[in-house]
């Protein structure tokens, strides 16, 4: 939690564009593709100023993914014993798994095809 918070904080206070430290995704530096998770920083960034429609734009696979993570997030720090366990069925599970495993390279064919 204490790592998150730390990252959540600097992605704040840094323009990950502008910030030499913020780390670059190496599929895009070799061949210039965009990876299913590119624009993920600058998308916090954007979302942490309340500037949404921008956040938006620099990753539409996040606005789905953001719900996913909540969802996790709860799980994790909020459940316990056999309810924890429903969620964890649900949100580890086969659908859950077999939907990410489709959805995530079909993003990244499809911005680099539409060059979004």
């Amino acid at each position: 939690m204490a790592a998150v918070a730390l990252v959540l904080v600097l992605l704040y206070v840094f323009n990950p564009v502008d910030a030499p430290f913020a780390p670059k995704c190496l599929l895009k530096q070799l061949t210039g593709l965009s990876c299913p998770g590119c624009g993920m920083q600058r998308f916090i960034h954007a979302l942490l100023h309340g500037r949404f429609a921008e956040a938006i734009g620099y990753n539409y696979l996040l606005v789905l993914l953001l719900p996913y993570l909540l969802l996790f997030a709860i799980e994790r720090t909020m459940l316990k014993g056999s309810q924890q366990q429903r969620w964890r069925a649900v949100i580890e599970g086969r659908t859950a798994t077999i939907a990410c495993c489709i959805i995530a390279p079909a993003w990244f064919v499809l911005r680099n095809i539409l060059h979004i």
